[in-house]
């Protein structure tokens, strides 16, 4: 019966390490795959830099958002103010903030929202910022990324109520074409090098690098080895202890 519970008890010590390695192993991969990722985009947003930059006319066509990402634009026009959103939840330096995601015209029945940047949250939620507007006809310049996603998050209002600017929690275009009755572009343009820009977004290359995701990689392995020799070790000590039982 003692042999039968100390055998129980090996073998679910086994499983235990068996799954904690796989664990490990499945985390370390997982940073290898968003090594290469983040290597894939930042070869994209370098390529893209040394490419012409795209008409305004582009952005009112039907394109593949993945072709366009990244590609730098120059739009002539001006911002829909009175219909600036607030992106909840968005951190910078550890402070909780807002990216301030203006509509800007791109003629009578188009638009896309174009992301001045971010500002902190203020002194309560109950105080929501209202940003400088930009006012009149101007030119800016930017580069078009995908518009954010947070599959946390289910709701894109946190109620019924609208007003302006708007508090978005995330990013709900079919909403936002209904709110300003215009056929909205999916894609964002990430305002760059502009007067009219708040604190910017970080850029794909001011991200966590490769590197960083080889390096935590790197940990999660050492720590599966660490683990199997740890096991190995006790193994073979468990081993020792019995047959010194055995034959005494």
């Amino acid at each position: 019966m003692r042999k039968q519970s100390s055998y129980l008890k090996i073998s679910l010590i086994v499983l235990c390490v068996i799954a904690l390695v796989t664990l490990l192993c499945s985390l370390g991969f997982w940073q290898l795959s968003r090594a290469k990722e983040k290597e894939t985009l930042l070869k994209q947003f370098q390529e893209a830099k040394t490419q012409q930059v795209l008409p305004q006319a582009v952005l009112i066509q039907e394109r593949d958002p993945q072709a366009l990402r990244y590609q730098w634009v120059s739009l002539q026009g001006h911002f829909i103010n009175e219909r600036t959103i607030l992106l909840d939840n968005i951190t910078n330096n550890g402070l909780p903030g807002y990216y301030v995601l203006v509509p800007f015209s791109l003629d009578a029945d188009h638009i896309i929202l174009v992301n001045r940047g971010w500002v902190p949250l203020g002194k309560s939620r109950q105080q929501i910022p209202v940003p400088e507007p930009v006012k009149g006809e101007v030119t800016i310049e930017g580069y078009l990324d995908f518009a954010y996603r947070n599959p946390l998050i289910e709701q894109a209002l946190e109620t019924d109520s609208i007003q302006w600017p708007l508090r978005m929690q995330k990013l709900d275009m079919p909403l936002i074409e209904q709110l300003t009755g215009k056929k909205t572009n999916k894609m964002l343009v990430i305002l760059q090098n502009s007067a009219y820009a708040f604190e910017a977004p970080k850029r794909p290359q001011e991200a966590m690098p490769p590197s960083r995701h080889r390096g935590y990689a790197f940990q999660w392995f050492s720590l599966a080895a660490l683990l199997v020799i740890l096991s190995l070790l006790s193994a073979y000590h468990f081993k020792g202890k019995a047959k010194h039982e055995h034959t005494s």
